[in-house]
């Protein structure tokens, strides 16, 4: 039986926070339960009408991906930008139409057919797991500054400072052999039927939504015990006297911290907020971050693999810090009217 890579304290350490969050829910059960009442609707609302159609859409795309097209197609342009195949140009283009995490289970499903080398799915790990214009426009744009414009510009800043990202990862790791093991790519004349790839798309993508709405629930319960603690309130409390001459208000303090574990709970906590390049750059930087929820559902397909997740995470925090310098910079120059 394999040993656990944690340390014995860290495993008590977790035992602990278990023990407490329990008793608490045990003290305090209506909080929780009006919090799994709200992550459900917006699970029904929201997240499976959104990301179920992408999901069985990407799954197939990848099953029928013309590889060789592409890489000829799209190489030209991927190489010298990023140091990949042209094969992960549908990648990214899936990721930023699709939202979290269709670019993780993509990139994890080619590398798995062997597609991919072990490198590129590594450096592609760190910049294709995107927001999806419908997030964006709607929820962010529309929801929170009540302006498509605004929504439209922090989709534009997002996918720039992904593409910058993307650009950085270019020196990392060297090159390998492609990956055999696991499916084999769609070329090989041993491709299962049309019938079975459609009935896994849709089996495997109602599972893996399944799956994402359960983080969902655990994080939507997570921040209702942080606030009935009132560790939430004494961490946004200290954030606004730190950046007080910024703008911050505890507001968006709290905003933050929900919006580092849930990022559509974030999203709401900003709902009334004014636009300004300070605010602007605060939602910039909570969806290029994406939140704790975002990652374990999207580590899911990494863990299926033998990829490493640092780079994934490296990434995603650089994509945060682009993506709020981005914004700040353009509406100040650009402030919508």
């Amino acid at each position: 039986m394999p040993r656990s890579s944690h340390p014995p304290q860290a495993r008590q350490w977790f035992f602990l926070l278990c023990a407490l969050s329990a008793a608490l829910l045990l003290l305090r059960p209506a909080p929780a339960m009006e919090a799994v009442r709200e992550a459900l609707r917006l699970c029904s609302e929201t997240i499976v009408p959104s990301l179920f159609p992408f999901l069985v859409f990407s799954a197939l795309l990848t099953a029928l991906l013309p590889t060789a097209a592409l890489d000829r197609a799209l190489s030209p342009l991927m190489r010298p930008i990023f140091r990949l195949s042209g094969d992960c140009g549908a990648v990214l283009a899936l990721g930023f139409a699709g939202g979290y995490p269709v670019g993780v289970r993509t990139t994890a499903a080619l590398y798995r057919q062997g597609t991919l080398r072990r490198s590129e799915a590594q450096r592609l790990l760190a910049f294709c797991n995107n927001s999806g214009p419908g997030f964006l426009l709607g929820v962010v744009g529309i929801g929170v500054f009540g302006s498509a414009s605004a929504g439209m510009r922090l989709y534009m800043v997002h996918i720039a400072a992904a593409l910058l990202v993307g650009f950085l990862f270019r020196f990392y790791g060297g090159s390998d052999p492609l990956c055999t093991h696991g499916t084999k790519p769609a070329a090989s004349p041993d491709v299962p039927p049309l019938a079975q790839l459609f009935t896994e798309a849709v089996t495997g993508s109602f599972l893996a939504v399944l799956n994402i709405c359960a983080f969902v629930l655990f994080f939507m319960i997570a921040l209702r015990l942080l606030s009935l603690t009132g560790l939430l309130h004494l961490l946004a409390a200290a954030l606004e006297a730190a950046l007080s001459p910024f703008g911050m208000t505890e507001h968006l303090s709290t905003a933050f911290f929900a919006g580092l574990l849930e990022l559509s709970t974030g999203a709401a906590c900003m709902q009334g907020a004014p636009l300004t390049p300070g605010t602007a750059a605060l939602a910039a930087f909570l969806l290029g971050w994406g939140g704790l929820s975002v990652h374990c559902q999207s580590l899911l397909f990494v863990l299926e693999t033998d990829l490493s997740c640092k780079p994934y995470f490296v990434g995603k925090f650089l994509q945060g810090l682009f993506s709020a310098v981005l914004a700040f910079a353009l509406f100040t120059v650009f402030p919508c009217g």
